[in-house]
């Protein structure tokens, strides 16, 4: 398990990268052209809609696994122990249920939108929703594990929801 949960993690931050580097050459290629010889790549504009919003969705999900997301703790930290679980438990299940939404909502957008193609590249336009369906999938899959630690091996919440290295050395200046 804790193999295929590292390739999935190597496989979301390499899709990253490419998408990054991809965008980057596309678009960058494309000014010049444009600005130095008066013509253009015609797909790059697409190309780049696309890969944004692929990064954008498989950057949510390493940004989860890492724990980076924005998250107000003020509340939380001054909970005791048990509270601290429950509140945990808490934001964990609704995330799951909005994962849940917005797996449905993009699995139906991707649906309607495959026999829509783009101008351009005429590509399928619900292949841009596809990474609704990829983002959601991703994301339960490390709400579900983070709830399994909670339930079931009794985790401290801080170790399946640790501080960011700010928040953890304030905590530390602060004893």
């Amino acid at each position: 398990m804790r193999l295929l949960s590292l390739l999935l993690s190597r496989l979301f931050e390499s899709i990253v990268v490419f998408c990054m580097c991809t965008m980057v050459i596309l678009v960058f290629f494309n000014v010049v052209l444009r600005y130095g010889f008066n013509s253009g790549i015609a797909l790059s504009d697409e190309g780049a809609r696309y890969l944004f919003v692929w990064l954008t969705f498989i950057g949510a999900v390493v940004a989860l696994r890492d724990n980076a997301h924005l998250g107000i703790d003020l509340l939380y930290r001054r909970l005791p122990a048990l509270g601290q679980r429950v509140c945990a438990v808490l934001a964990e299940v609704m995330m799951l249920f909005c994962c849940g939404l917005f797996l449905v909502g993009s699995y139906k957008q991707t649906v309607i939108n495959m026999d829509n193609l783009s101008p351009v590249a005429e590509l399928p336009l619900g292949l841009m929703y596809a990474a609704g369906v990829v983002c959601s999938l991703g994301m339960a899959a490390i709400i579900i594990k983070r709830l399994y630690l909670l339930l079931f091996r009794h985790v401290d919440p801080d170790q399946v929801m640790p501080l960011s290295p700010e928040d953890a050395l304030i905590s530390e200046v602060s004893k």
